[in-house]
């Protein structure tokens, strides 16, 4: 594909992420999603792993952008270079040089809500924090995106000398027919483009050759850290592929049911930001989620809600873990019971990776739930 195509195609994530020198650090990410088709909404869960410092940090600068993150209900998708920083949109909305293209994306970008969700630690102590993103009106949203993407289209010239001139050509014809580029459709968002068939393959195929050649010729001390970690985060969801005569359609999860996609960035981790992590965030999420889960009477706020009904499932069962390990004799009494019965049922709906048998001794116990998180933390791949 044309770089001038791919740059259409991303438009969106490069007007809203804004490049800027940061401190803050993430060892991971996982983002779920759920479209709740009753209420018309998309709601993104976001988990930021291991968040620290880059260890350049002289001014405790990773601190102060912490704090302004959540003051602002930021953004981040991997490290601070993905960071959408709300407030300068909001500025941009204001500015009367901002041109009506640009103006029109940040107004978008704008209208989603975002939520902290809480703090949590993992078994290994590393400390981390979940937020929800919420899109009210998703099917408008998304028809607004797609008129933008088009929009960003038409402003590019066809380049008759391109390879892909003839798809570039197909590309301006279907956004002046408003060409839904991504559409929703149960749980999984579908990218659907229009090609030249004979310029595709050609594309595919020359795509595909270069990635081969670069992994021969790097050797496996040299492999790029990027090309790596793009191979577990896709296998970590459903992805499909879809070829006709005029067209390709990329397809991200499963309709029936939602989808978590993971991403590893880095195993290097230091303490710098828990201080500041759990003062700004304030929420134990592992308190309040073992609360819930123990307690059959309790009504969940919707935050809770959402990383129990489709947030990862290493989430509740960290929770639990938490609570036969801290808390008073009834609650771990209560957790090591609820950790069996949340067994049973994963190993009977999923079983991969097999959840453990109880254990004589609950260090034992423990033990083999950590070793499962750990698991589910590389799924598919552990």
């Amino acid at each position: 594909m044309s770089k001038s195509i791919a740059s259409s195609l991303l438009v969106l994530l490069e007007i809203a992420l804004l490049v800027a020198s940061g401190c803050v650090e993430l060892t991971s990410q996982r983002i779920s999603w759920f479209y709740d088709a009753p209420k018309d909404e998309l709601r993104i869960l976001i988990h930021y792993d291991g968040i620290h410092d880059s260890g350049d940090d002289e001014f405790d600068e990773g601190a102060e952008q912490l704090r302004e993150f959540v003051k602002n209900g930021d953004v981040m998708f991997r490290d601070w270079i993905g960071h959408i920083e709300m407030a300068d949109l909001r500025e941009q909305l204001q500015d009367p040089n901002t041109e009506p293209l640009e103006k029109d994306w940040v107004r978008l970008i704008t209208s989603i809500k975002t939520e902290l969700v809480g703090y949590y630690r993992e078994p290994d102590g590393r400390i981390g924090a979940a937020q929800l993103v919420t899109i009210t009106e998703a099917k408008a949203f998304v028809r607004k995106l797609n008129g933008l993407i088009s929009r960003e289209i038409l402003e590019e010239e066809i380049n008759k000398d391109d390879p892909m001139a003839r798809t570039q050509e197909r590309m301006h014809a279907a956004a002046r027919n408003r060409h839904q580029w991504l559409t929703l459709d149960g749980h999984s968002i579908r990218c659907t483009l229009p090609v030249h068939p004979d310029e595709w393959l050609r594309a595919r195929g020359k795509f595909l050759a270069d990635r081969v050649k670069d992994i021969v010729k790097a050797g496996e001390e040299a492999v790029d850290d990027e090309m790596i970690a793009i191979i577990p985060a896709l296998s970590s969801v459903p992805v499909s592929y879809i070829e006709s005569a005029d067209q390709v359609t990329f397809v991200l999860g499963r309709a029936k049911t939602p989808s978590t996609l993971r991403m590893k960035i880095r195993d290097e981790y230091e303490p710098s930001l828990e201080k500041v992590v759990v003062e700004t965030v304030k929420v134990d999420l592992d308190k309040a989620l073992a609360e819930m889960l123990l307690d059959k009477d309790a009504k969940p706020s919707a935050l809770l809600s959402a990383v129990r009904s489709f947030g990862p499932p290493e989430e509740q069962v960290r929770a639990l873990m938490a609570a036969a390990q801290n808390g008073d004799d009834k609650q771990k009494k209560a957790a090591i019971e609820r950790l069996g019965s949340w067994a049973k049922r994963w190993n009977r709906d999923h079983g991969v990776p097999k959840a453990p048998k109880m254990r004589d001794k609950l260090e034992d116990y423990i033990a083999a739930w950590k070793k499962w998180y750990g698991q589910m933390r590389q799924y598919p791949i552990f």
